[in-house]
C-alpha cells in the first residue's frame, strides 16, 4: 500500500514545480512587459519631441524663406515651379502664387538666355552648383537682370529631388555698370582723338608723300601728252603709280576714320595680325621720324580672339608709341621694337618689348595706376585705358623688364574665340 502512495507525492511534486517555474516565467514575462512598455513610452516620447522639433524647425525655415529678401524656389528637371517665396512673387510681379506655382521658369525667361538656363539645371541635376546672370520678363512684361545661385536639393538617399535656387535683382548693378561702361568708352574715343591730336605732324608728312606722287605723276603725263612724246605705256605706267598712291593715302585716311570713330566695332572673331597691321599704319610715320625699326614676330597659324578691333588697335597703337618715346635717347643703332605673338592655353599672347633705358622698380609698380606719368606733358591715362580694355576682354595687362639686356616688355593677353578652340 506505501508503495502505491508514493507516486502521487512524486507527481503532486512534479507539478508544483512547473506550476512554480509558470508563475516565475509569467513574472519575469510581466516584469519584461512593463519594461518594454517604458522603454516604447520613452521612445514615443522622444519621437514626440524629436517631430515637435522638426515641425519647429520646418516652421522656422519656412518663416526664414518667406521673409527672405531674395526670390527662393524650387524647381523639377523640366523647369516646373514647385514652390517661390513671396519675394520672387513680388519679382514676376505675380497676384496669386498660382500665377506661378506650377508652371514653367522658361515662360518668364527671357528667350535668349534659355539655352544657358537649361544647361545649368542639367548640371544641377547632375549634382553641381552653379551661377548665372540672365535676363526674365515679368507677368507684366518688364525685363529685369537676374543673379541665380543654383544648387542640389537631395532627399535622405541622397538622391537629387529638384533645384534650389536663391535669385537676386541685380537690375540697379547692371545699369551702373553700363553706365561705367559708357563713361569708359566716352574716356577711350578721347584718348584716341588726343593720340591723333599728338600725331598730327607726322600723319600730315605721311600724306603728303602720296599726294605730292600723285601731282609729280600727273603733271609728267600732262607734260607728255601736250608735247607728244609720250607713248601709251610710259602714260599707263605712270598713271597706275597715280593710282597706288591715291589707294595709299585713302587706306591711310580709311584707317584714321575707323581709329578715331566714337562708335566701337562689335566684339567679334579677329586677327590679331590685320588689327597690328592697322595700328603700324598710323604709328609708322612717327616710328620712322624717330629712327625706331619695328619687327614684327608673329606665331605660324596664329588663331583669332574674341574682341573689339578698334580698341585692340588702341592698346597695341599705345604700347607702340610709348616703346618709341622711351628710346628717344638711345643710339639710332639700338632703336628697335619686336613685337610678338604666341598662345598660352585658351589665351591668345601679345608682347611689345623696347630696347630703352627702362623703369625703376618702383615707378614700373605704379605705370597702369590712373594720372600717373614719367612724360612731362602726360595725363597719366594711357595705360590705364590700355588696361580697362584688356580686363574687358577678359585678358590681363602687365609689364617688366627684360631678361637679357636694358628695356621693358609689355604684355597683354586676349582670349581666344570659341570657334578657334573648339577646333582644335
Amino acid at each position: 500500500m506505501q508503495f502505491l502512495v508514493h507516486p502521487p507525492l512524486w507527481a503532486l511534486l512534479i507539478t508544483v514545480l512547473i506550476l512554480i517555474g509558470l508563475v516565475l516565467y509569467v513574472g519575469r514575462l510581466n516584469l519584461n512587459l512593463r519594461h518594454s512598455k517604458k522603454v516604447l513610452e520613452v521612445e514615443i516620447g522622444e519621437r514626440r519631441r524629436a517631430e515637435e522639433n522638426l515641425m519647429q524647425n520646418e516652421n522656422h525655415l519656412r518663416q526664414i524663406i518667406a521673409t527672405e529678401p531674395e526670390c527662393v524656389k524650387l524647381q523639377t528637371p523640366e523647369g516646373i515651379l514647385l514652390e517661390m517665396n513671396p519675394a520672387g512673387l513680388a519679382l514676376m510681379e505675380a497676384g496669386q502664387p498660382d500665377e506661378i506655382i506650377g508652371t514653367s521658369v522658361y515662360n518668364i525667361i527671357a528667350p535668349e538666355f534659355r539655352d544657358d538656363y537649361r544647361k545649368l539645371s542639367t548640371r544641377v541635376f547632375a549634382g553641381e552648383s552653379g551661377v548665372m546672370e540672365f535676363q526674365i520678363i515679368s507677368l507684366k512684361g518688364r525685363r529685369r537682370w537676374m543673379e541665380t545661385h543654383a544648387v542640389p536639393l537631395r532627399d535622405r538617399c541622397n538622391k537629387v529631388i529638384a533645384l534650389l535656387g536663391i535669385t537676386r535683382d541685380i537690375t540697379a548693378r547692371k545699369h551702373a555698370e553700363e553706365g561705367v561702361r559708357q563713361h569708359y568708352r566716352e574716356l577711350a574715343h578721347a584718348s584716341r582723338v588726343n593720340t591723333m591730336g599728338e600725331m598730327a605732324s607726322g600723319l600730315a608728312h605721311e600724306l603728303n608723300q602720296p599726294l605730292a606722287a600723285i601731282a609729280n605723276y600727273s603733271h609728267g603725263c600732262l607734260r607728255r601728252i601736250r608735247s607728244g612724246t609720250g607713248t601709251v605705256d610710259d602714260l599707263t605706267r605712270a598713271i597706275e603709280q597715280v593710282c597706288n598712291q591715291a589707294d595709299r593715302a585713302a587706306e591711310i585716311i580709311r584707317s584714321l576714320r575707323g581709329f578715331v570713330n566714337k562708335a566701337d566695332s562689335p566684339h567679334q572673331p579677329q586677327d590679331i595680325r590685320d588689327i597690328v597691321h592697322e595700328a603700324i599704319l598710323i604709328v609708322g610715320p612717327e616710328a620712322r621720324t624717330h629712327e625706331v625699326e619695328i619687327n614684327l614676330k608673329f606665331m605660324p597659324d596664329m588663331p583669332r580672339f574674341m574682341g573689339n578691333a578698334i580698341q585692340i588697335e588702341q592698346v597695341i597703337l599705345n604700347l607702340i608709341r610709348n616703346a618709341v618715346e622711351a628710346m628717344s635717347n638711345m643710339p639710332p643703332v639700338l632703336r628697335r621694337i619686336d613685337l610678338r605673338t604666341s598662345i598660352e592655353g585658351n589665351m591668345a599672347v601679345v608682347e611689345v618689348r623696347d630696347f630703352g633705358p627702362g623703369l625703376p622698380h618702383e615707378t614700373l609698380a605704379r605705370i597702369f595706376d590712373p594720372f600717373f606719368t614719367t612724360k612731362m606733358t602726360g595725363m597719366g591715362m594711357g595705360l590705364p585705358i590700355c588696361r580697362s580694355i584688356v580686363e574687358a576682354h577678359g585678358g590681363t595687362l602687365s609689364a617688366f623688364h627684360n631678361e637679357k639686356g636694358c628695356g621693358l616688355t609689355v604684355r597683354f593677353t586676349l582670349r581666344r574665340a570659341m570657334e578657334e578652340t573648339l577646333h582644335e
